[in-house]
């Protein structure tokens, strides 16, 4: 059986480009456009998607792809009669002008591929692009050719960095103790008492953070140095007052060595003790853990420091077509918002004054389907919140899927402040369902999504408990910031 989101062949029409470019009537008479992305059904009959956004989008991709090549017929007659430096400068300008027209026009052919994708409930591209990267595939031990050739790349340089898929060995407790201040952290980073019970034991490297988001301060991503993830570590919150935020946890690579990659991954086993000066006591008003000292633990980084960008694709988090698709989309999306366009993902903006209160009583185990972009805006307010909770774009990528509860999230400390918050609408994670990296600058936290239970929709069989109209806190209770949601 062939995809349903298969597209067909890009075919050409009769254009008025100028004329419809102009009045914005491009929606309208798109019988004399072209049916750029036609998406055939099983069927075999097509569909064409032409809503708001993805006009936005054939707009600024047909008129970078006319400016570039206008400016490459420019470029080309006036360095013809020109010599020298004067024709070297002209020919080198241009030529950037023009491939950044190329990369914008290519960069509307992938959005509106991922928009199609979107519409049909198909998985995301960036994420199956990225699917060799996922938890169970580099828990599995089996590297790709991409992961192979940065190791050779590694060792014909004489590198040490750690790359994603790397066997590492937690140190002993000991040795962890003896890189530690007396606050129990190294480089403003602690060591949390729930890290302990892994010492002595064998892990794959998950992610290479390079960079991390300050949760409840600056709200800007800022520079860490020589941290990772490691597969499936999070923290369960047993020394935080029960906190259930499920953070992964992040690990200096002072406190792993590597190992044979041969040697099989251990079991994790029962907690260790801890040194008394360690974060995390139990029964605090105020709480001291990884995310609350974020900021202190690293850096300001520029916004055009280009590092945070290839990093995570020369450490492994990302392959070579997830990263290309990632920059396409970032850049065009850009471009198309400072022409007054959507950008990608599109999404339409909440306007209830009262959000609604959906309760279907989802427990672990559970399967659902995130419903529909529109579906969700319909319970979103002003901000795009439902109860508090903000709805982030990010999520988007998940609409249609299928996907089982993971657990129910009730308290969370408040990373700003090191509080304890004790939801008042409780909500859920999905298993698997992760912030996915490209949000932000391809950060690695790794942070679940919070699930509103009026986005999934129960699998046939569960009863509704019950659905309400309800006036929304008037205190913002959702303390995580708008991309931890």
């Amino acid at each position: 059986m062939s995809d349903p989101g298969v597209l067909d062949p890009i075919s050409f029409g009769p254009v008025n480009l100028a004329h419809d470019m102009a009045s914005g009537r491009v929606s309208v008479r798109r019988k004399k456009i072209v049916y750029l992305f036609r998406i055939r059904r099983p069927n075999g009959r097509t569909i064409d998607d032409m809503s708001p956004g993805n006009a936005s989008y054939m707009k600024t991709s047909l008129a970078a792809a006319i400016a570039g090549a206008i400016i490459l017929v420019l470029v080309i007659l006036v360095a013809h009669s020109q010599m020298g430096m004067t024709k070297a400068f002209i020919e080198g300008v241009g030529s950037l002008i023009v491939i950044a027209g190329a990369c914008i026009a290519l960069g509307g052919l992938v959005v509106l591929y991922r928009s199609a994708r979107l519409a049909r409930g198909l998985p995301d591209l960036f994420l199956r692009l990225n699917a060799s990267r996922e938890l169970k595939a580099v828990s599995s031990g089996k590297p790709g050719w991409g992961i192979r050739v940065r190791r050779l790349f590694r060792r014909a340089f004489g590198g040490s960095h750690p790359l994603v898929g790397d066997m590492m060995q937690v140190r002993p407790l000991h040795e962890i103790e003896a890189t530690l201040d007396q606050s129990g952290g190294l480089e403003g980073l602690p060591f949390m008492q729930e890290m302990a019970q892994f010492c002595d034991q064998r892990f794959r490297v998950y992610r290479c953070v390079d960079k991390i988001f300050d949760y409840g301060r600056s709200y800007r991503l800022r520079r860490i140095k020589d941290v990772v993830l490691l597969a499936a570590l999070r923290c369960d919150g047993t020394a935080h007052g029960g906190c259930q935020a499920s953070c992964y946890l992040l690990w200096k690579t002072a406190w792993l060595r590597p190992v044979d990659d041969q040697v099989a991954p251990g079991r994790v086993t029962g907690p260790s003790a801890m040194p008394m000066g360690s974060a995390g006591r139990p029964a605090q008003s105020r709480y001291t853990c990884q995310f609350t000292q974020l900021s202190a633990a690293s850096r300001p980084m520029s916004r055009w420091d280009l590092r945070q960008d290839l990093k995570p694709l020369l450490s492994g988090n990302l392959t070579a077509a997830a990263f290309c698709v990632g920059m396409l989309t970032r850049v065009f999306s850009k471009i198309d918002r400072l022409r007054g366009g959507t950008g990608y993902p599109p999404m339409s903006h909440g306007n209830l004054n009262r959000t609604p209160l959906v309760v279907y009583g989802l427990g672990p185990g559970d399967s659902v389907r995130v419903i529909g972009g529109e579906g969700i805006a319909a319970t979103l307010d002003a901000t795009n919140r439902n109860r508090g909770l903000w709805f982030d774009l990010e999520m988007l990528k998940h609409c249609g899927q299928r996907y089982r509860v993971s657990n129910r999230v009730e308290r969370i400390i408040d990373n700003a402040t090191g509080g304890m918050v004790e939801m008042k609408t409780p909500c859920v994670v999905l298993e698997g369902v992760d912030s996915s990296d490209e949000s932000l600058r391809f950060w690695a936290q790794h942070e679940p999504l919070y699930w509103r239970e009026a986005w999934l929709e129960p699998e046939i069989g569960m009863a509704k408990q019950g659905v309400a109209m309800v006036q929304p806190p008037a205190v913002n209770r959702n303390v995580q910031g708008p991309a931890k949601q």
